[in-house]
């Protein structure tokens, strides 16, 4: 499994959240395929609606669960622009075929004001590309665990801490060779219905503000 770089510690509680028609959503994206046996296919994770809750996204923890019977993970693919380069992130990614698991994690050491310039209101974080091996319908979705399968944190608060972002989750689905795909994709819960409100310890908050002297990613 990946080396989680991220460490988060739940806190009761539901102050402050933002309403689910208000919160940013992270997409799998496109939302449905159909492909040959054989052939490749590729979707995005996409975080959008940034802007509409003045946020930035500092740093992830995704894996993404998907049907090992009909897709086989070939690539993961992280983007980095939007989080400094390689030189201002640590990152790391791995999969787990036998079970249908694949995911990566990355930590930015750039400010909030930064990464907001580079982000806007959203932008590609990840893509996954399959390979179709059997017949058959993978449903896409993010793994259960809000602290390291499902998390993005945003800006930093007054004490340092980095605060989770509270998404909106779509899932996508691939019909391979003569599967077929349902023909209404229902979004998942926002991340607070799973886990109410999550802050990073100081571990995350340390790392980002000694970023003048972080080390280059390995």
């Amino acid at each position: 499994m990946k080396f989680h770089r991220i460490a988060a510690a739940a806190i009761l509680g539901m102050c402050g959240l933002t309403s689910a028609l208000a919160a940013p959503t992270l997409s799998i994206l496109p939302a449905q395929q159909t492909i040959a046996l054989g052939d490749a296919v590729n979707v995005d994770i996409v975080i959008s609606g940034l802007d509409s809750v003045g946020e930035i996204a500092s740093a992830y923890d995704l894996n993404l669960l998907y049907n090992p019977g009909v897709l086989n993970i070939s690539v993961i693919t992280q983007f980095l622009t939007q989080f400094g380069g390689f030189s201002n992130v640590l990152v790391d990614a791995s999969a787990d075929q036998a079970a249908g698991n694949a995911g990566g994690d990355l930590t930015s050491f750039l400010t909030d004001d930064e990464l907001h310039g580079l982000q806007g209101d959203g932008f590609t974080l990840m893509r996954f590309s399959f390979l179709g091996t059997a017949d058959g319908v993978s449903l896409l979705n993010f793994g259960a665990d809000p602290d390291f399968a499902r998390l993005v944190t945003g800006r930093l608060d007054a004490l340092g801490n980095a605060g989770v972002l509270d998404l909106r989750y779509v899932g996508a689905c691939v019909a391979v060779g003569t599967g077929s795909c349902p023909t209404v994709s229902v979004p998942e819960p926002a991340s607070y219905g799973l886990a109410a409100l999550a802050l990073l310890g100081c571990g995350l908050a340390t790392t980002r503000r000694r970023r003048t002297g972080a080390p280059a990613a390995g």
